[in-house]
């Protein structure tokens, strides 16, 4: 015999009133106290309650316990309707009918669905399955949802190498090779340079109300490129039209034939290519260079302004005379830097910095034959690595790991936009007082005054929803900071002289004892030397 939950029915018997107790079978649910009660209250029979809940307590068979009064007429058999929380399911506990009621028949059990707002999944099988056999008292599936199903984002795959962090060799003598760094990425004509696999759209489900349920959103995608490079006919894939070098700059595929020329001077000009720039010799002062992709320069750069999306490679070194301006969206790699300002994407490697304003998203190292930072401010995001930091002479020299440079810009930026704001909404919020009391106490207002405070009231929403949006930005840029688990690290091969200031993720200290072969960690609110 099937497993059964207990359950009551209302009988007759000789002109009175029973409720009929039927006890589980094979390990079903008993009856509930509150459930039959609250059936029973529900149609107007009254009930010795203590009494009944010790009848149910002994139950082991069926038994017909009095009630009184009642409806006039039998009670029909008739359901409770539950949702589930996230209403993708429709649950129907069902009650028998008194003696003499009607029973449900399956048309009539979905018309009730439909009038209690069931809309979406009403299952026919499942409530024939209930009919066949009428199990009362007991949750039964009668309408089930659909689940949404998920989409896909479009990816994109590259066929070469994406991956900016190639740092460069050191030679036997300590000297970096600035001849073999494989930094820029080589291909030939014909070549496959990317594969676009376009998104896939989910399908919306249903909640058994009828409510529509969106199906996650799908990023979609193209592929982005320059000169040098065609779009196979299905736009799903794009080849090199000419042997050269391939380089990945904010998400834009550039192929080019390097632009070389041997000195940036008066000959030349300012240099402006979307490709990859070679300069066999020098950069003079006062010249720009800017190049969508990759610079090299074999010589030297002086007082000059040089931009690149990608790597920036200077062989001899950068002496930046205090006006000179290295931008990269990769990595710079410079023999020295010296009285010069240098920004990088990714990482930064030179033998020496002096008297610089270095900034890096990844590590500045500073660990060639002569390795020392002198001077000036080194900031990364990452670890800064050096031989020697400061000089026994004292000179101003700070170094700052753990923090995004651009990040904490953007920080200082936002304070001075917030700060503006919120003068401007203190001047305005006075005079929008006193023009809503005016118009509360119904003092006459000309046309003018009218359109003035309609205006104002325009301007004042527009600055507040400003203001909120900065402060909106700049708590998520505090939390950001805040929650900086950095495990950048300061590390000297040689020495670090007293007078340097450092910085990890926002603790700083001076440094007032000379020390050696150390690495510089934070610890909660301090710093601590450990030994190499």
């Amino acid at each position: 015999m099937a497993q059964t939950n207990g359950y009551f029915q209302i009988v007759n018997n000789g002109g009175k009133n029973f409720v009929r107790l039927i006890p589980p079978v094979n390990g079903g649910e008993p009856i509930l106290i509150n459930e039959i009660r609250e059936y029973l209250a529900f149609n107007n029979f009254t009930v010795d309650t203590v009494a009944l809940n010790t009848a149910l307590t002994g139950l082991s068979g069926p038994v017909d316990f009095p009630i009184a009064e009642g409806n006039p007429r039998p009670v029909n058999e008739y359901f409770k309707l539950m949702l589930s929380d996230d209403k993708m399911k429709a649950i129907a506990r069902f009650y028998p009918a008194q003696q003499g009621g009607q029973e449900l028949g399956a048309a009539e059990i979905v018309n009730d669905l439909t009038h209690k707002g069931i809309r979406y999944g009403v299952s026919q099988e499942l409530i024939g399955a209930y009919i066949k056999d009428k199990r009362y008292c007991t949750d039964i599936v009668v309408a089930e949802g659909l689940q949404p199903t998920r989409g896909k984002n479009a990816s994109i795959e590259y066929f070469f190498n994406t991956d900016p962090n190639v740092k460069p060799a050191l030679n036997p003598d300590g000297t970096v090779d600035f001849f073999n760094l494989n930094t820029i990425s080589k291909c030939t004509k014909g070549m496959k340079l990317a594969t676009l696999t376009p998104e896939v759209k989910g399908e919306r489900g249903f909640r058994v109300t009828g409510e529509v349920i969106p199906p996650n959103e799908v990023k979609s995608a193209r592929l982005q490129y320059g000169l040098n490079i065609s779009l196979s006919e299905d736009e799903l894939e794009i080849f090199s039209d000419v042997d050269g070098h391939v380089t990945l700059v904010d998400g834009k595929v550039f192929v080019s034939d390097v632009y070389e020329v041997v000195d940036v001077d008066t000959s030349t000009g300012n240099i402006d290519f979307k490709g990859n720039v070679l300069v066999t010799g020098s950069i003079k002062a006062g010249f720009c260079v800017e190049a969508e992709g990759d610079i090299e320069v074999k010589g030297v750069v002086e007082g000059a302004l040089v931009k690149a999306g990608g790597n920036i490679i200077i062989a001899r070194g950068i002496n930046g005379m205090n006006k000179g301006i290295i931008n990269a969206g990769g990595n710079v790699v410079a023999k020295f830097i010296e009285n010069a300002t240098v920004q990088a994407g990714g990482y930064v490697h030179a033998e020496a910095i002096i008297h610089s304003n270095v900034t890096a998203n990844g590590d500045i190292d500073v660990t060639g034959k002569k390795g020392f930072i002198v001077g000036g401010n080194v900031r990364a995001l990452g670890c800064v690595n050096a031989v020697t930091i400061g000089s026994e002479m004292g000179g101003e020299t700070e170094i700052e790991v753990g923090i995004d440079p651009k990040l904490k810009a953007r920080a200082v930026a936002l304070e001075e936009a917030i700060r503006a704001a919120k003068q401007n909404i203190e001047k305005i919020e006075p005079i929008l007082a006193t023009f809503a009391q005016k118009i509360k106490e119904k003092a006459p207002l000309t046309a003018e005054q009218i359109n003035y405070f309609k205006q104002l009231s325009e301007q004042y929403k527009a600055i507040k929803a400003n203001h909120d949006s900065l402060i909106k930005e700049y708590d998520e840029i505090a939390e950001d900071v805040e929650n900086v688990t950095s495990e950048s690290t300061v590390s000297v091969q040689k020495n670090i002289y007293p007078g340097t200031k450092l910085t990890i993720s926002e603790v700083s200290q001076v440094i007032t004892k000379e020390a050696q072969h150390s690495k510089f960690v934070r610890d909660g609110a301090d710093l601590r030397i450990k030994p190499l």
